[in-house]
Parts: structure tokens; sequence; C-alpha cells
């Protein structure tokens, strides 16, 4: 598993403190679309502050060509709007679906385990992703 920040835009390296596990290559090729719907859930999960491990939930991004998703997110159900967060998951989701079934390379038949969240210093993250 790989703990990835995220800079201002789509790029794989976790600089703002939303925890991230995916894997490498996945932004490069992301259509403007993509790359603007997820930005959108970036900023409506915000910083994933915590007060205990009950307030995390992992949010899962976009789908793999053998089945779960591509990425995984921590977010805060404390201080997010989880319902806004869902219905854009559900959005972005759909829209990664329909991209994925157009390009002709399918990418890396490897299914991610899914993580389990943790707080951890105030913050929900992904433990043991770097």
């Amino acid at each position: 598993m790989r703990r990835w920040f995220l800079l201002a835009g789509w790029v794989g390296v976790v600089l703002s403190g939303n925890g991230l596990c995916a894997d490498e290559g996945t932004a490069s090729a992301m259509p403007p679309e993509l790359v603007r719907l997820r930005q959108e859930i970036v900023e409506l999960i915000g910083v994933p502050r915590c007060a205990n491990l009950v307030n995390c939930r992992i949010a899962e991004l976009g789908s793999r060509p053998c089945g779960g998703p591509a990425e995984y997110l921590t977010f805060n159900t404390f201080s997010a709007d989880q319902t806004a967060i869902e219905t854009k998951l559900s959005e972005y989701n759909f829209a990664y679906e329909d991209w994925l079934a157009k390009r002709s390379a399918p990418g890396a038949c490897v299914k991610l385990q899914r993580p389990v969240a943790a707080c951890v210093n105030g913050r929900c993250v992904i433990p043991g992703a770097r």
C-alpha cells in the first residue's frame, strides 16, 4: 500500500494531509473532467481532522479492470458533508468507468487491498502507507 498526498490539482504525492492510497501513473492520463471532479472531492473533504477513529471513513474512487477502486481517500464524517461527498463520488466513479471503457489500454489488473482508516495526531489517515 502506498500513501500519497495531494498537490494543487492532480498529482500522486500527498502534501495537504488527505490520506490517499493509489497506484502510480493514474493521474497522467486522466481527462480534464475527471481531474476537476476529483479536485472537487478533495475540496469537499478538506483536511480530514478527527477526535477519534469513529470520525474517519474511507472513500473509494474510480475502478480497476479486475474490480475494486483505483484509489482510496480518507475523510471525516464529523466536519465534512458526507452526503455531498458521496454524491460527488458517485459522479466521479460513473465518469471514471465511462473513461475506462473508452480507453484502448485497460491498465494493470491488480486489486488494491482495502485500507483501514485511523485517527493519528488529529487526522484521518491510512496507516502503513508512505
